[in-house]
């Protein structure tokens, strides 16, 4: 069975990178919540942010990704593959997506040492895609939502 709800979560604050901390946002002396496509791109950017693994003490040794993997390694085809490779296992995960439409990775000019994941998924029961870039520097490991 399909949901066509894309969910509700808290708010997460994470200063863009993956290594920074996360912090759960305010609203109203209450903690704030993100739904629908906010909620899905937070949920995404978390899942390939995440080293898999991480979270197997809690019940899910799979969630994450091995993006992780590649850090310390040189910009090169090979790593560019693999990439993508680890993206496209993490997202077959996500029940919340029916399809990657697209996915590009290649090395960001602007950054040297850093990867552009540019990737475009289908939301289960929604007719618009939802796009997402991310930035992943392979030298410090830090992932970026942009």
């Amino acid at each position: 069975m399909t949901r066509p709800d894309l969910g509700t979560d808290l708010a997460l604050q994470h200063g863009r990178t993956m290594g920074s901390a996360l912090r759960l946002v305010a609203s109203g002396g209450d903690l704030a919540t993100v739904s629908g496509w906010e909620n899905l791109e937070q949920a995404l950017w978390l899942r390939l942010g995440v080293p898999q693994g991480d979270l197997a003490h809690l019940g899910h040794p799979a969630y994450g990704s091995r993006l992780h993997l590649l850090i310390g390694r040189l910009v090169t085809p090979e790593t560019i593959a693999l990439a993508r490779a680890y993206v496209r296992e993490a997202l077959r995960r996500e029940p919340r997506i029916t399809a990657i439409t697209s996915l590009e990775v290649h090395p960001d000019p602007t950054q040297p040492g850093t990867l552009a994941i540019q990737l475009q998924v289908q939301p289960v029961g929604k007719a618009d895609p939802l796009d997402l870039t991310l930035s992943f520097a392979l030298e410090s490991g830090q992932v970026e939502a942009v």
